[in-house]
């Protein structure tokens, strides 16, 4: 897993969500536990007080006792293997408190002066018992690769190779990066040759191991060779100069890449410039499907990213759809080589809802069991069934979606999203509140774009910051906002009480404000008993303001 964190013999996920062993056994933390373990991290080597470590699970003045840190302690030890006696994380400095003694692990630089890496391996921790297989898969492609190619140059296998940035000096000149996904009963593979440096790909292909999951894997090393066969090829001809794929990295759905592109060519928006393009290739040629399908990516990507459904001051959404429509149809007899713009047609031909969402669904469907672009895939089939209400499968399909991305790129953001909606549509608000708090932590400026998005109801008091957002809104933004959270959102959700979901902790702040004046016609049907959701909401505020005075004359009493 890139970007993990690694302790003693256990690989952490940055943000302590969970822990997996070197046999791809993973255990998921509690926020209490992550409380703990970020602190821990934060202070390696220095004893913390109970004191301490109560101030940061509860707050300053918290009434809870030494014993809620102790049993958090001891559980905490138990899922990570550890023990007061024997200790490898946490010991215990008796009459003081506890101290981290797990020293972090440097990144692995075994492929450092190699000439080919076999990694890394993503996928490992969601594949189960078929882990071993996936690893003896790794390592006996590189043993055939390695027989092909001349004895200087080393072939070696890292599943946990980090990015050339972390080399300080000769990375391997190639990489076979490996994504497993367990599809029922069978094991696929993606597998993208790239040059190391620079990331271009040279070859990407998807494979079956179903075969080998039989007769303890009998069949492997006859599968493996004519892999091995396929990239010792396609190393020959880079090496000899000739033409690599030129296709991106499967690492991004369609329309992230073209914000980036776009974003490094020109000081305007994104989706701006990559329309100008888009339109100036078509018309210069317009048989490019390829160029149709991003151009209606684009119109749709532009309502996703100025947060409102007048991004040029006018709502163009019907002419907008009718020329969506008509570039996808157009394209999608095209498209079938390459799964990457089927899933990004299907996922708007579902978005448009005008009578295709059918063939949107089974195309993603389909363009998800054969594509190499394994984030693209996750992502977009995660979105597809959290909107056709299966929100436990979405979640597991951002998971490895989150495997995959860089924390803080672009795409990152868009998967946070996705994760935060599927869990606003199932009202898990407690779980919600951790990912946002820990976004906000490490990303400050993140609150502006994404707080009132994802605010609770009025029974939960808002940070200073989203109350001041809202506080700030015209009558004629929030019905836009609430307009476009709609338009973009909570409309394509098969069961209407997801989409409400969706709508209810801004609508509840901009209904206390605003009355009913701010339900425009398309979103009112989700609230039919509007007046009472505005007293419910008005008595709740009463309360807590009354509750947050008392709190402050008990205060004033106790320091007199």
């Amino acid at each position: 897993m890139r970007g993990t964190i690694v302790y003693v013999d256990k690989e952490f996920d940055p943000n302590f969500l969970y822990c997996m062993d070197k046999e791809g056994n993973s255990v998921r933390f509690s926020r209490a536990e992550r409380i703990l373990l970020k602190t821990f991290s934060k202070h390696p080597g220095i004893v913390l007080s109970r004191d301490t470590l109560l101030d940061a699970l509860a707050g300053p003045g918290s009434d809870a006792s030494d014993r809620n840190v102790d049993f958090l302690i001891n559980r905490l030890r138990r899922k990570l293997g550890d023990s007061a006696r024997n200790a490898r994380f946490i010991a215990t400095q008796y009459g003081e408190g506890y101290v981290w003694i797990a020293e972090r692990a440097a990144p692995s630089l075994m492929a450092q002066h190699a000439f080919l890496v076999v990694g890394p391996l993503r996928g490992l921790r969601f594949i189960g018992p078929h882990a071993g297989l996936a690893r003896t898969f790794a390592r006996i492609l590189a043993t055939q690769i390695g027989a092909k190619l001349a004895k200087e140059h080393e072939i070696v296998v890292d599943e946990n190779c980090p990015g050339p940035d972390r080399f300080p000096s000769d990375p391997p000149q190639f990489a076979v990066d490996l994504n497993f996904l367990l599809v029922g009963d069978r094991l696929d593979c993606a597998l993208v040759l790239k040059r190391f440096a620079t990331g271009q790909i040279i070859r990407a292909s998807r494979h079956t191991l179903a075969e080998a999951l039989s007769a303890q894997g009998e069949n492997l090393p006859e599968t493996v060779e004519a892999i091995a066969t396929d990239i010792w090829s396609a190393v020959w001809k880079a090496l000899a100069q000739e033409e690599a794929l030129a296709q991106p990295p499967p690492d991004k759905p369609l329309a992230v890449r073209m914000h980036d592109a776009a974003a490094m060519l020109t000081q305007n928006p994104s989706w701006m410039e990559a329309e100008a393009r888009l339109r100036s290739t078509l018309e210069s040629n317009p048989s490019s499907h390829d160029a149709a399908v991003m151009l209606a990516t684009c119109l749709h990507s532009k309502y996703i990213m100025t947060g409102t459904v007048k991004p040029r001051g006018t709502d163009r959404r019907r002419e907008d759809e009718d020329e969506m429509e008509r570039l996808l149809l157009t394209s999608l007899p095209h498209l079938n080589d390459n799964p990457v713009l089927m899933m990004a047609a299907g996922k708007l031909l579902y978005f448009l809802d005008r009578g295709h969402r059918s063939l949107g669904a089974e195309i993603i469907e389909n363009a998800f069991h054969s594509s190499t672009a394994f984030a693209t895939a996750f992502t977009t089939y995660g979105q597809l069934q959290m909107l056709l209400g299966d929100i436990d499968e979405a979640l597991a399909l951002y998971e490895r979606g989150f495997e995959i991305c860089e924390p803080g790129s672009d795409f990152y953001f868009y998967l946070f999203v996705l994760k935060c909606q599927a869990l606003i549509a199932k009202d898990d608000r407690e779980q919600v509140d951790i990912l946002l708090n820990d976004l906000f932590d490490r990303f400050p400026a993140a609150r502006a774009g994404l707080s009132v998005m994802f605010a609770p109801d009025t029974s939960v008091d808002l940070h200073p910051e989203t109350r001041a957002l809202f506080e700030a809104m015209s009558l004629e933004r929030a019905r836009d906002l609430l307009i476009w959270m709609n338009y973009v959102s909570a409309r394509l959700f098969r069961f209407q009480e997801h989409g409400a979901n969706i709508l209810k902790g801004p609508t509840s702040h901009l209904l206390l404000r605003f009355g009913r004046d701010v339900l425009a016609d398309e979103i009112a049907h989700y609230f039919p008993e509007t007046g009472a959701t505005v007293r419910a909401s008005r008595t709740a505020s009463r309360r807590r303001a009354h509750t947050s005075r008392q709190k402050t004359r008990d205060r004033r009493s106790s320091a007199s």
